[in-house]
């Protein structure tokens, strides 16, 4: 009985800090109705997305909300040298601004903090922590980071200036699809790149989704609102804060926000980017039934696996949303390593006069080696050399074995390297294991052919020669006159299902 008061005082005393449209602060129970104490309006808690940012408070009085309706308009005013030219919208912080930098005459999104209460110790306490954060944020200088410009205060109100990007966010990208995988591991990577950079500077971002991922250009994506970050010295003690649908389990039990908890939301937004939805849905009318949903979800893969994404990205993901933190990457660097291993090398199909030019120098290559085992032969043959040098013919297997080999190993060959062409499987990946193998094996058939020839000629077996003789050329017909076809495929990559194309990944 008396474990059963504590939990039912533990409920009431949990409270949701809401920012209503006239900058108060009103705290309202989970999944509780009420109205703003300042202007009386009405607050549906019930009827709030999960895919807002709110922030959970452990106990009256203590947390702030990040959660901002959409406020009065700031059209026309100036904070410090900042002009504010129209409204761009609200995130998880407050109002953002179009604003004109008066001092460098640049176009920059300024972002203002509205706090009904910036006199109490928890107001002041609330400004500074996000002042804080937001020089956190400007510190990280990272290319996929938004820059912060200028931190300061106009009054007790803080802002802080930061450039001004075209957009869209990516979240406005996937409305009516998803994106294609190749972008997704392009995007993916940049963010990883950013948060491993933001977590060596200590900082938890808090609030990685899709709507939070912004197009500098068609190619490059930038991480904002750092609003919900935390650091060392500004991690509050009590309360969490995020999106629901983001949050990963554990910091619904009340535990401290940490690299893994950020990979967990990076996982969800991944898969949101590669599907069109979220792993999960959550049920339930109020944020209390959202919660309990949410701590029994399960991850739901498209019963039928995409043809367009390989099965490799199902494993990254499925460890990024591990319940548990320690089944998650250890940190971004282990992450970053299994992104590049999944990373379309290229989509490009060369074009078939490059394969052609490819094919011809790597089989004047193969010509080079097998020369000096024809010189031996004929020497023989001739009487310059004893019948002890016919021993060394039967290394000719060697040259296409080697050839082979090295194309196994993940070398390219003179020609590729010359052209700038790898050999792919269906999504742009390289090939790995047997296919890659075999397709070496296939590819440097008449060579191989040729050299079993040449071993026969030297011991007399002329028989079998005769047979194996045609078998090279017939062989080389056969694999190159399928590459006449729309597809450009040679019978080799038919065979293991493989692609050449232009490498597009410098580096790689």
């Amino acid at each position: 009985m008396h474990a059963e008061s504590e939990e039912t005082l533990d409920q009431h005393k949990r409270r949701i800090a809401f920012r209503c449209s006239c900058g108060a602060d009103v705290l309202l129970p989970i999944g509780g109705n009420g109205e703003c104490d300042t202007c009386g309006r009405a607050i549906l808690l019930g009827r709030m997305d999960p895919s807002q940012t709110i922030s959970f408070c452990s106990e009256i009085g203590s947390g702030t909300s990040i959660h901002l309706e959409d406020g009065p308009d700031r059209t026309g005013e100036t904070l410090g040298h900042f002009q504010l030219i129209s409204k761009l919208g609200y995130g998880g912080m407050g109002a953002v601004y179009r604003a004109l930098d008066e001092s460098l005459q640049r176009f920059v999104a300024v972002k203002v903090i509205r706090s009904s209460d910036t006199q109490s110790p928890q107001g002041k306490k609330l400004v500074q922590r996000l002042l804080d954060e937001a020089v956190a944020q400007a510190r990280l200088n990272h290319p996929n980071v938004v820059t912060i410009y200028y931190v300061g205060r106009e009054g007790e109100e803080p802002f802080f200036a930061m450039e001004l990007l075209p957009g869209p966010t990516l979240a406005q990208k996937i409305q009516h699809e998803p994106l294609p995988y190749e972008d997704v591991i392009h995007y993916a990577r940049q963010v990883s790149s950013a948060l491993a950079q933001a977590h060596r500077l200590g900082l938890v971002h808090g609030d990685i989704k899709p709507s939070n991922l912004v197009l500098a250009d068609d190619k490059t994506v930038k991480l904002s609102d750092f609003g919900l970050s935390k650091t060392e010295g500004t991690q509050p003690s009590t309360g969490i804060s995020g999106t629901l649908s983001y949050l990963a389990p554990e910091l619904l039990q009340g535990g401290a926000p940490t690299l893994q908890s950020d990979m967990y939301s990076l996982g969800v937004t991944l898969f949101e980017l590669t599907f069109g939805r979220r792993p999960y849905a959550l049920t339930g009318k109020t944020i209390a039934e959202q919660i309990s949903s949410k701590n029994v979800a399960e991850v739901e893969f498209p019963s039928k696996w995409p043809d367009s994404v390989p099965l490799k990205f199902r494993e990254l993901l499925e460890k990024l949303m591990a319940r548990d933190p320690d089944s998650r990457y250890r940190d971004f660097a282990e992450l970053e390593s299994d992104l590049k291993a999944i990373a379309p090398i290229g989509l490009t199909s060369a074009s078939l006069i490059i394969r052609v030019l490819a094919f011809i120098i790597d089989y004047c290559v193969i010509g080079l080696g097998l020369l000096p085992f024809f010189y031996i032969q004929d020497q023989i043959l001739f009487g310059y050399l004893d019948n002890s040098a016919r021993g060394l013919i039967p290394l000719v297997i060697l040259v296409p074995a080697i050839a082979v080999f090295a194309e196994q190993s993940g070398r390219r060959t003179l020609g590729r390297w010359l052209f700038q062409v790898r050999m792919v499987d269906k999504h742009g990946l390289l090939l790995e294991g047997k296919r890659r193998l075999w397709r070496s094996v296939l590819r440097y058939t008449p060579a191989f052919l040729l050299a079993i020839g040449l071993i026969l000629t030297s011991y007399n077996w002329f028989v079998l020669r005769v047979i194996i003789s045609p078998l090279d050329e017939l062989w080389l017909l056969a694999d190159i006159i399928p590459a006449l076809g729309p597809s450009h495929l040679a019978l080799h990559d038919r065979l293991v299902r493989s692609r050449i194309v232009l490498d597009t990944v410098s580096g790689a």
